[in-house]
Parts: C-alpha cells; sequence; structure tokens
C-alpha cells in the first residue's frame, strides 16, 4: 500500500516552523558571539546592532591575558573532572547495588535519590557552608567537589540502576559460572555493555558541574578556588559593565561544553533512551 505525498504546504509550514525554532534557539549563542567581537562604544549603541563594523579580538586578549579566567578556567577544569569522576565511580555502584540485589530499605533509598533530585540548592546551601565551615574546607578544591558530587549523585544513581536493569542477568550468570566474583563481573561484563549509560552519566554530571553557580559562589572566597561562573561575574562592575570581555569569556567558557556534546551526543540520547525502558 503506498503512502500518500505529504501535501506541499503543509511540509513547508513545518520546515518554517523548525527552522525558526532553530534560529530561536540559537540567536543568544550568536549574539553572546557577535558581542564579543564588538569594541566597547559599538556594543553601547541604542539601539543595539547584531551588524559588526569594526571587528576586534581585544575582548578575547583581556579575557586571556589581562584577567583571572585562565585560573578560573584551570579550577573548573580540576572541580569539573575530579566531581564527575567520584560521580561516576559511586554511582556505578549504587546503581549496580540497586539493579542486582534486593536488601532492607532499598525501596526508601530510592525514594531518598528521587527527593533529593528535587531538592533545590538553595535549600541546602545554608546546612552545606555550616558543615564546610566547621571543618575547615571552605575556599578549597574539596568543598567544591564534596559539594558538588552532592547534587549529581542522585540523578547519576538513577539513571544507572536503569540502564543496569536493560542488561541481562544471563552475562553475569555465564561469567560467574567460568569463575567470575560479582565485582569482576560487573567491570568485565556489565560496564563493557554499559558504556553509552556511562557516558550518559559522564556526560550529565560534567555538564551540571562545569555551570554550576551557587555552591561555587558561597563556597569559595579566593581566585586560586573561584571557577569560572564566578570569574565572568567579575567583568560587571558596580556602575558599568564590559559587555564585550563578559561574552568573550562566556564563548571561551562554552567551547568546552559545545566540544564533549558534539563528541558524545549520539552516546548520551542512546544512553538516556535505553535507561528508560525499564525501571
Amino acid at each position: 500500500m503506498k503512502r500518500e505525498p505529504r501535501p506541499l504546504g503543509r511540509a513547508i509550514l513545518s520546515y518554517m516552523f523548525l527552522i525558526g525554532l532553530m534560529m530561536f534557539g540559537l540567536f543568544p549563542a550568536i549574539w553572546m558571539f557577535i558581542t564579543s567581537i564588538k569594541p566597547m562604544n559599538e556594543n553601547f549603541t541604542i539601539p543595539p546592532r547584531i551588524t559588526v563594523q569594526q571587528p576586534t579580538l581585544m575582548n578575547y586578549h583581556k579575557v586571556l591575558f589581562e584577567s583571572g579566567i585562565p585560573r578560573a578556567f584551570l579550577n573548573s577544569i580540576v572541580v569539573t573532572c575530579s566531581a564527575t569522576l567520584i560521580t561516576l565511580v559511586i554511582a556505578i555502584l549504587a546503581g549496580y547495588g540497586f539493579s542486582r540485589f534486593r536488601f532492607r530499605g532499598a525501596k526508601k533509598l530510592s525514594s531518598g535519590l528521587l527527593y533529593g533530585q528535587m531538592m533545590p540548592g538553595v535549600v541546602i546551601i545554608m546546612p552545606i557552608y555550616m558543615t564546610f565551615s566547621k571543618i575547615g574546607i571552605i575556599d578549597s578544591y574539596l568543598g567544591l567537589i564534596i559539594a558538588n558530587v552532592a547534587l549529581t549523585i542522585p540523578m547519576s544513581v538513577i539513571m544507572l540502576t536503569s540502564f543496569f536493569k536493560t542488561v541481562p542477568r544471563e552475562l553475569e550468570e555465564a561469567a560467574k559460572i567460568d569463575g567470575t566474583t560479582t565485582i569482576g563481573a560487573l567491570f568485565r561484563i556489565i560496564l563493557p555493555v554499559s558504556s553509552p549509560g556511562l557516558i550518559a552519566v559522564s556526560v550529565y554530571a560534567f555538564l551540571h558541574i562545569w555551570e554550576e553557580f551557587l555552591f561555587a559562589l558561597n563556597l569559595s572566597n579566593s581566585d586560586t578556588v573561584r571557577t569560572l561562573p564566578i570569574g565572568i561575574t567579575h567583568f560587571s562592575g558596580e556602575f558599568v559593565v564590559d559587555w564585550g570581555a563578559m561574552m568573550g569569556a562566556s564563548v571561551l567558557v562554552s567551547v568546552p561544553v559545545l566540544i564533549i556534546f558534539l563528541l558524545c551526543s549520539k552516546y548520551f540520547v542512546q544512553g538516556l533512551s535505553d535507561g528508560s525502558v525499564k525501571g
């Protein structure tokens, strides 16, 4: 039975809608880049113009050589990579336990993870600050890493639990018959099969930690620890905002995220879709 061809008018409207939606989503990024290459006098023209009369890279020179952004970039790399790795290790072990073993309190713990994911950061920032202040880890990498791990663990465990449930138990049983332990079956059998889920969790944790602002603002006091979201705010003064430098810094901050997402988007979507089949 032949499919009836889609009416030309409907197809044109569909493409126009999709193009308009794409432009709506890309416009902030386009405007950010255009602002970053404008000289200061053009950034303050009224009304604002999307065209650039005299493109310049001075804003990027100011960001890279006359500000604390390079140090903030290093801080973000240290905090984000460390917290992502710790999140992944804990989520693997916890997700495997929830998906393969029955134990008392499992449902309550799962519900607790869900509530933890729903809890806004502004509610827990005060007790976290008071606790970290008493043990002396305010304004340190350790404090930021622990705080970010606490934010990413709930959703990461939920994602990996759902994904591990889709892996057939027969694979583990066959490995155990050959003499492999439970931990050995996890690392030799389950994890290689679950690579899309692991990549999905890693990308989720990385993006969430990279752009985290609230904890970085309250748990860091010096430039030796402050991350990029806080470093960008230094271009905003009491009476004037250096929009060109701020947008240049924003472009540089967006580049690692864009590269990682472009490289891992296929596996990220696959991991999310596969992990939603069960659980």
